[in-house]
């Protein structure tokens, strides 16, 4: 969100009802517009003075329809990598608000930073499929790369708990049947294999299908286990806005809380 015009003004709502509330930061897992709404700079900057409003740190992500659908007709028929070019200039060029954010040299869209023992990390996983050429293929690259740099021990220091955070929907049944596109796979392959050899609670956090739910969906590859410890978070989409408060501490019980405020466009 917003896909419209109406969503715009009731992304606004969304960000005073935030301000209302003592959060850390808020997390915006990407598509600031419609796959059809034009891909112009005049768009971003729209969202980016949208998304200055916030009165705590608002922390975004690259979605599909940010960039890479911008190559279908009605959104101007641009090229993907050019816009992502120009979503990066103008939405994440600027020095982070979160303090201790760090960026990926390679894509600046993707980040980690930590507060207190959680970690937190953000990759550039859109729904629609990369094209099948070096650039895309690059992309595709980086998102695993940064997030095995995360998962690695050095990093995992003194950390109790992960959050891992992407656009796409990474079909979760289909992996556990074994199917799936090879991007998702590798994703989730590396996620599973990390949670069944280390047990810290890992919450997935991605949109894309617009359906809001809570549940433990991820599967060990090798023996169809259910993985207890991951909990996956997918948050509101047009047309059923709203927003999602994430109580997060590590030495409860119950790491990860969740209480959503839904306000929908219909």
């Amino acid at each position: 969100m917003p896909y419209s015009r109406f969503e715009r003004a009731l992304a606004e709502d969304i960000l005073q009802a935030q301000a209302r509330r003592a959060l850390a930061f808020s997390l915006h897992v990407g598509d600031i517009k419609s796959g059809s709404a034009p891909c112009d700079d005049a768009l971003l900057l729209d969202r980016r003075a949208l998304f200055e409003r916030s009165r705590h740190p608002l922390v975004l992500m690259a979605g599909d329809n940010d960039w890479l659908d911008c190559a279908r007709v009605q959104a101007g028929g641009h090229d993907p990598f050019e816009r992502l070019a120009a979503l990066r200039s103008v939405l994440f060029a600027q020095a982070p608000a979160l303090p201790g954010l760090h960026r990926s040299a390679a894509s600046p869209e993707q980040a980690r930073w930590r507060i207190g023992s959680v970690l937190f990390v953000t990759l550039n996983v859109p729904g629609s499929p990369l094209p099948d050429t070096a650039a895309g293929r690059g992309q595709a690259r980086d998102a695993l790369n940064w997030l095995d740099e995360a998962l690695q021990p050095e990093m995992l220091r003194d950390v109790r708990a992960l959050v891992v955070a992407f656009h796409a929907h990474p079909d979760f049944a289909a992996h556990a049947a074994g199917r799936g596109s090879q991007r998702y796979r590798a994703l989730l392959d590396r996620l599973a294999r990390f949670a069944s050899a280390d047990q810290r609670p890992l919450l997935v956090i991605h949109g894309d299908t617009h359906t809001w739910r809570v549940d433990k969906p991820l599967h060990d590859p090798d023996s169809g286990r259910r993985l207890d410890n991951v909990i996956r978070l997918e948050t509101h989409g047009s047309p059923w806005l709203g927003w999602t408060e994430v109580v997060v501490d590590p030495d409860a019980p119950a790491v990860f809380r969740f209480r959503p405020h839904r306000m929908s466009s219909e």
